[in-house]
This record gives C-alpha cells, sequence and structure tokens, in this order.
C-alpha cells in the first residue's frame, strides 16, 4: 500500500510490491491475480471501513450540529489513522485516466457527500438550518477535503475533534459573529 500511495499505481511495479512484501511474484499471482486486483482490493477495503466509521458517527444522538461534528471527526481520524489509502484515493481523483485501475472514484467521493446531504436534508426538516442540503453538504466536504489533502502533504494541521467542531461551526454560524462555545 505504502508504494501506491507514494509512487501511484503506474509507477509502482509487480518487483517492488513483492520486495516490499517479501513475497513472490507467483504468491502475489496466486492471491491476487495481478497487480491492479491488488490495488482494486486495497482500495475498495478501505472505502468500506471509511463508510463503517461515517455511518457509526452519524447515528448518534443529538442535535444535527453535534452529528456533523461527529462525522467530520470521523472522517479525520481516518485520514490521520489511514493515511495510505486516502493519499491513494487523492491521487486517483486526481491522476490522469490511465495512471490507475478503472476504480468509481466518483462513486466513492459521492458516499460522504451523500450521507452529509442526508444529514442536512433531517436537519432542514428540524427547523435547525435554513439553507440548501447539498450546499451545506458540499460546503462541509469541501472544507474538510481541504484540510485533508493539506494534512497528507505537510502534516498539518491536526485534523482534532476541536478543528471539526470549528468547521462545522464556522459553517453552521457563519463568519459574521462570535461563535458558540464548544460543546
Amino acid at each position: 500500500m505504502t508504494l501506491f500511495a507514494e509512487k501511484g499505481f503506474a509507477a509502482t511495479s509487480t518487483r517492488e510490491i513483492c520486495e516490499k512484501a517479501r513475497v513472490t511474484k507467483p504468491a502475489l499471482y496466486y492471491h491476487f491475480g495481478n497487480k491492479e486486483r491488488l490495488y482494486t482490493g486495497i482500495v475498495f477495503d478501505a472505502f468500506h471501513e471509511y463508510l463503517k466509521e461515517l455511518d457509526r458517527a452519524a447515528s448518534g444522538d443529538g442535535a444535527s450540529q453535534h452529528k456533523f461534528e461527529d462525522v467530520i471527526t470521523a472522517i479525520f481520524r481516518f485520514c490521520q489513522c489511514h493515511p495510505e489509502p486516502t493519499r491513494m484515493v487523492f491521487r486517483m481523483a486526481l491522476a490522469p485516466e490511465k495512471e490507475s485501475p478503472v476504480i468509481d472514484y466518483l462513486e466513492m467521493a459521492e458516499a460522504d457527500e451523500r450521507l452529509l446531504a442526508r444529514m442536512a436534508k433531517d436537519a432542514l426538516e428540524a427547523g435547525e438550518i435554513s439553507c440548501e442540503p447539498i450546499e451545506l453538504a458540499y460546503a462541509l466536504i469541501g472544507a474538510t477535503r481541504f484540510y485533508m489533502m493539506s494534512f497528507l502533504v505537510t502534516g498539518q494541521p491536526d485534523l482534532t475533534p476541536t478543528l471539526a467542531s470549528r468547521l462545522v461551526r464556522l459553517i453552521f454560524h457563519g463568519a459574521g459573529g462570535p461563535l458558540p462555545t464548544d460543546r
């Protein structure tokens, strides 16, 4: 996974993978078939783990703002705990078409957008927000992805629950006045 995250799919050779994993090429081919299946397996395994974390965070009780804070915290935590698959997904999304195997990364990216949009729709119906749900979802996911990319490239900022809370509060309450205190 490290090689794919650092170099990308096309630039990573089967020989390098085998050396890093300390396995033979026949063993790699026996278990995965080829480099592409290994790559897609890594991506999909990480993606399913990511979705489980988000669903767990979204299933909590409380006000919508706190649920959003929990979900953004879960996204940040996944990025910090699993930087390599996160980096692979960003690399795949931004790479030329022939750079990596055909994976519907847009479908993957839309999974958290759909979750946030559904949460925003619930918040609108509960009278907790007054904006278009999809606009709130896009604002949150856009800012969240910016912080994730910055973390993956520079190691900063620290993707803490406090940062997630501040981000959600900023988007919920705007920049026009004092933000409410932490929970």
